[in-house]
């Protein structure tokens, strides 16, 4: 069975169970799902792009225009007898709501006419196939070499502006679609948690977050440098943050209640002593062909699913770890772990692991 047919199988599940014609697919994260990583971007800010997928039980229907339909068949890969296309010239109204009109459909959004089923679509994600996780651990692993790479570069004087603008050259120049580059220096580091990008200047301390993407799968990962040796409060809070990350990715386990996971993150807040720090940067959460599939709270009901992507971002005033994961079994693979790159050994429960230190220069 290929990859489309697997993901085609648990719409059609999808489709008995909520008893539906079809299931409409108009999210750029949700074509790249299923299509298995086709790009149907256009516009980089906007969730919809060059065509919607409407899947019926015995084909995909293509609804584009025909500025669009050749790029998609010849380059996109939507091709083959499952894959018919309902076109329109670019000028006139697209064929979609006598679509909406002859079927019982779900989709993706709300859309009216339509049932929205947009957290259900998003659930049929979670659990990567073999084939995507092979391609996420080759972005993951690429994107961290390129990150490190980065990050040994970095000069006093820089401003944030031109370490961003290099982060985007490199990750374009291998096809890598940045969907965030944030740089923050010294100071905002410690005022903000989202230190978004401006022209401030590098003196001695830079933090660089990326969300980088490749057929659709989105890695996230956050690495900080400071020149000279690290100040004895920042070493205190880097050990402090590896903690809890540590703590967050060990107890990512198939089965495991998102909301329990949650809590003990913030009980180790306490205990390291640091116990309001939690509330004020969110700590992540699922990922996958979205930066955040949803954001862990205390309260949230959700399940770790097995083979489903995690990015932990715990923090602590001026420190920050992220790493993305991907839950296996009874175990966990890291996929943006760089060797190039210094490590702090933690321990968790009696389990020793290696999280990112802060690269000294």
């Amino acid at each position: 069975m290929t990859e489309v047919e697997s993901k085609l199988e648990r719409v059609y599940d999808l489709m008995e169970r909520e008893n539906l014609d079809g299931v409409l697919l108009t999210q750029n994260s949700n074509i790249a799902w299923l299509t298995g990583g086709s790009n149907n971007r256009i516009l980089y800010t906007s969730e919809e792009g060059a065509v919607k997928l409407l899947v019926l039980k015995n084909r995909i229907e293509v609804i584009t225009n025909n500025i669009e339909k050749s790029r998609m068949m010849l380059e996109q890969g939507l091709t083959g007898k499952i894959y018919r296309f309902a076109e329109n010239f670019w000028y006139e109204k697209e064929k979609l709501q006598e679509k909406i009109d002859d079927y019982r459909l779900g989709c993706d959004k709300y859309l009216p006419g339509t049932e929205d089923l947009a957290e259900q679509v998003k659930e049929l994600r979670y659990s990567l196939l073999p084939v995507e996780i092979e391609r996420y651990k080759k972005l993951g692993q690429k994107t961290s070499r390129l990150l490190t790479n980065l990050m040994k570069k970095i000069e006093p004087g820089q401003t944030e502006n031109e370490i961003r603008g290099e982060m985007a050259r490199m990750l374009w120049q291998e096809n890598i679609n940045p969907h965030l580059i944030m740089v923050g220096a010294d100071n905002r580091v410690y005022n903000y948690r989202h230190p978004v990008t401006g022209n401030d200047e590098v003196e001695k301390y830079v933090m660089v977050v990326i969300c980088a993407e490749q057929r659709g799968l989105i890695v996230n990962l956050t690495r900080l440098v400071h020149f000279g040796s690290l100040p004895e409060n920042l070493k205190k809070r880097l050990e402090s943050v590896a903690r809890i990350e540590a703590g967050f990715i060990l107890n990512t386990k198939v089965g495991t209640e998102v909301s329990e996971i949650f809590k003990k993150a913030v009980k180790m807040y306490a205990d390291e002593g640091y116990e309001e720090e939690w509330k004020l940067h969110h700590q992540g959460g699922a990922t996958g062909y979205e930066s955040r599939d949803y954001l862990a709270t205390p309260d949230i009901v959700k399940t770790v699913r097995d083979k489903q992507a995690f990015a932990w971002n715990p923090s602590i005033r001026g420190v920050k770890n992220e790493d993305t994961i991907i839950v296996n079994g009874d175990g966990f693979e890291i996929i943006t772990e760089d060797p190039a790159w210094p490590m702090i050994e933690t321990e968790y429960k009696g389990e020793i692991i290696k999280r990112p230190g802060i690269l000294e220069r």
